[in-house]
């Protein structure tokens, strides 16, 4: 029997518990021995055990039938039927190993029985025969054999580069994920400039998430990055700017001072330039005042900024379309336009947008404005997939979306709003500052 790697991904079920399946299914898991040190080393892929879902019950057949098949990325499933002794044994023949190599015991009940946690696929074997061995009440012995065909791993890695402009001597982020699911693999990643030897290394974790490698671009112009494991090579050609990154700090009078700070903190050792643009006493909702998406398309035209950081939603409240403010129609109208300016200012992925979340002030007039203007910035954030991130000052100056006139920052006592209740003093501007710096740090933005 040959069961072939079937087309396109598989769908995965959740995690089942091994130990609640071993026992509905009669599985007895050999301890470790040498044998199984030798399927491991042959298998070279993670010890991650992969769960698997219990096979369909199939007719029984005349005789002892081993079943092999592919239920889900990463995973072999191997069932046992038509078994008249208990228990059945199922081992792999290995090539170049002396003795076939235990897997696994399973105790049948009415004669079928199946392995409760999937054995995971080998990179360096995608063609495996194993064998089930049933031991008769007369003596005689039953065997069947079965092989399973696997994919190799040269299309196992995928890498994912951010789509943001990238300048020398900055960082850039790495997302390498592993279609397998499992893990395990070391890869590592070549630059230009990178000395022979020292290609920094990444241990793929199991799971879908993406493991991340954070490196610093050591050339301008296009150099071709470099990925690879002992299976895969991919490479993938960049294009670095021979400059720092500009970032644009914009919005209404949330902004004013605030932009100031952020360049202060970005203007050392980081090398950002900051260009400020604040619009005091502006809004979205009043474009007969001034009109901020086509000022958004001004400003990217002037400037082609890497980084935009807004600030905006003081000065909302007026109607937007048929709707009134502050009810979820106004949200949503107030959502597209804000989603329009985000796909201006990301420029086609180059650039990476921060959109502020503001606090709750103390007037209840204006925290129903606040509360549906913070609703329609997530929700116009929520469309986009990458690029485009929601900054939220709430969760530090306005916890549980109270009102806060002061705050404890380090030993000292702060001032957290200014004398309107709406506007951050000073002091809270500065705390501002540092959290947006540090997030562009964590997002890898720079260094």
């Amino acid at each position: 029997m040959s069961i072939q790697f079937p087309a396109g991904p598989a769908a995965v079920s959740g995690r089942k518990s091994v130990v609640m399946l071993a026992a509905l299914l009669g599985l007895v898991l050999l301890a470790p021995s040498r044998a199984a040190d030798a399927l491991t080393r042959a298998n070279k892929v993670s010890s991650q055990p992969c769960a698997v879902p219990a096979p369909a019950p199939a007719a029984a057949p005349s005789g002892l039938t081993l079943s092999g098949s592919l239920p889900l990325t990463g995973c072999i499933q191997l069932a046992v039927s038509g078994a008249v002794a208990t228990p059945v044994t199922i081992t792999e023949l290995v090539a170049g190993e002396p003795a076939s190599v235990p897997v696994a015991t399973v105790v049948p009940q009415n004669g079928a029985g199946a392995l409760a946690a999937g054995l995971p696929w080998s990179c360096s074997r995608t063609s495996r025969t194993f064998q089930a061995t049933e031991t008769a009440p007369d003596g005689s012995q039953q065997t069947s054999t079965v092989t399973v065909k696997t994919p190799n791993c040269a299309g196992r890695l995928t890498v994912s580069i951010p789509a943001t402009r990238l300048h020398r001597g900055y960082p850039l982020l790495l997302a390498v994920r592993d279609r397998w699911h499992l893990g395990g693999l070391t890869v590592r990643v070549c630059q230009p400039g990178t000395p022979r030897g020292a290609c920094p290394a990444l241990l793929l974790k199991p799971g879908r998430v993406a493991s991340v490698l954070r490196i610093r671009l050591l050339r301008a112009g296009t150099p071709v990055l470099t990925i690879y494991d002992e299976y895969q090579r991919i490479r993938r050609r960049l294009r670095v700017f021979d400059s720092v990154p500009l970032l644009l700090a914009t919005g209404d009078s949330e902004m004013q001072v605030l932009d100031e700070l952020i360049g202060s903190d970005l203007g050392g050792r980081d090398g950002v330039r900051v260009v400020g643009d604040a619009k005091q006493s502006t809004a979205i909702s009043s474009p007969f005042f001034f009109n901020w998406p086509a000022h958004a398309v001004a400003q990217v035209n002037d400037t082609h900024p890497d980084i935009v950081a807004m600030f905006l939603g003081g000065n909302e409240g007026f109607r937007l379309g048929n709707a009134e403010c502050c009810g979820a129609d106004w949200s949503r109208e107030y959502a597209n336009r804000v989603a329009g300016m985000m796909r201006v200012y990301l420029q086609g992925g180059v650039a990476a947008v921060y959109w502020f979340l503001i606090p709750t002030p103390r007037s209840e007039p204006f925290v129903r404005v606040m509360r549906a203007v913070n609703w329609g910035i997530e929700m116009a954030a929520a469309r986009f997939k990458h690029g485009v991130h929601v900054f939220d000052l709430r969760q530090v100056f306005s916890p549980g979306g109270r009102y806060l006139s002061s705050m404890g920052y380090g030993r000292s006592t702060i001032t957290v709003h200014e004398s309107d209740g709406f506007h951050l003093s000073a002091s809270a501007d500065v705390i501002v500052a540092h959290m947006f710096v540090a997030r562009l740090r964590r997002d890898g933005l720079i260094p």
